[in-house]
C-alpha cells in the first residue's frame, strides 16, 4: 500500500481525525514503531487544535518527520530537525497556499470528503520532503 492509501485506511475508513490518519499512515508505511496507546497524543490536533490554527495534517506530518529523525530529543538533533521541519513546512506552504486550517478549508474541505483531500495531499507532501530528505523508505 502507498502512503496516501493508508491515510484513506485510516481518514475515511477508521473514522481518525486528520493529524490522527496523517501520523497512523506514516507510522504504518514507514515502519516508526508507534503504538495505538502513543497516537492519543494527536487527538488534539484535529481541526487546528478545534480552532482552525495550525492544520492537523502539517502536524501529524511533523510528528512522523520527528519519529524518522529524533533519536532521544530534539536539542540533540538541532542539525538535522531544524532543516527538515522547515522543508516540510516549505513543501506545506507550497502545497496549500496556507498552513492554517482556516485557511486551508476554504479550498480543501467538503461536505462529502470532509478533510480527505487535506489528508490525501498531506500523506504526498510528506513522502515528497522524505525523499528531498533523502531518509530511509517504507518499511
Amino acid at each position: 500500500m502507498s502512503l496516501v492509501e493508508y491515510g484513506e485506511k485510516y481518514y475515511r475508513e477508521g473514522g481518525y481525525n486528520c493529524a490522527e490518519s496523517v501520523l497512523h499512515a506514516a507510522n504504518e508505511y514507514y515502519g516508526l514503531g508507534l503504538h495505538e496507546h502513543d497516537m492519543r497524543c494527536m487527538a488534539g490536533f484535529g481541526g487546528g487544535m478545534f480552532v482552525g490554527s495550525v492544520c492537523g495534517t502539517l502536524v501529524g506530518a511533523q510528528a512522523a518527520l520527528s519519529a524518522m529523525i529524533i533519536e532521544v530529543k530534539a536539542h540533540d538533533q538541532m542539525e538535522e530537525i531544524r532543516p527538515a521541519s522547515q522543508r516540510l513546512h516549505r513543501n506545506f506552504r507550497n502545497a496549500y497556499n496556507a498552513v492554517e486550517c482556516k485557511d486551508i478549508k476554504k479550498d480543501w474541505h467538503t461536505k462529502e470528503l470532509k478533510c480527505w483531500k487535506t489528508v490525501e495531499q498531506a500523506c504526498r507532501v510528506l513522502e515528497q520532503t522524505v525523499n528531498e530528505l533523502e531518509l530511509p523508505q517504507a518499511a
